[in-house]
């Protein structure tokens, strides 16, 4: 694993690699936020990943580390920027063994719209000498997993109930 400096919030705005995704998913912000908050629930419906558990003491709270692992990508160690529970959830890479980004940061935020929520998602980074080339791919790979994502989010919401039990 390589370290990563971690990234601001600020900074994914800001970033010179940046997607925006946004969906509507029928259901509550709890709801969707539980698929967010729990790194296990992930590996249901985000593609490509196959492991995702808290590293460190300190869970659920900004600060808090987890590890992911995903198919292709590699695996990352994350640190908590953001998390407010029902609206938005925020993390940084603090290492990796992926080649492509120096710093990386994903933001998701979950806004009410009557019965259903706005899932917008932003990832910001900024590109290795040998990620820079592969941007366009990239952008288009992960445009497709946010689609195939939520998509199979929008069905364990249905199966489950869109309501937090």
């Amino acid at each position: 694993m390589r370290d990563m400096p971690p990234m601001t919030l600020a900074e994914i705005e800001t970033a010179p690699f940046r997607v925006e995704q946004r969906a509507r998913l029928r259901g509550s912000p709890e709801a969707v936020w539980k698929n967010l908050a729990e790194p296990a629930r992930w590996l249901d419906w985000f593609p490509m990943m196959h492991r995702a558990t808290w590293t460190s003491d300190k869970t659920a709270a900004v600060g808090a580390e987890r590890s992911v692992a995903l198919r292709v990508f590699g695996k990352f160690d994350e640190r908590i920027l953001a998390w407010d529970p029902g609206e938005r959830f925020a993390f940084t890479m603090i290492a990796s063994t992926s080649p492509l980004a120096k710093r990386m940061a994903e933001d998701w935020r979950i806004t009410r719209h009557g019965p259903e929520v706005e899932l917008e998602w932003v990832v910001g980074a900024f590109p290795t000498t040998v990620g820079r080339p592969a941007t366009p791919i990239l952008r288009a790979v992960l445009r497709q997993m946010f689609a195939r994502g939520t998509a199979r989010l929008r069905r364990l919401l249905d199966e489950r109930g869109t309501q937090v039990a």
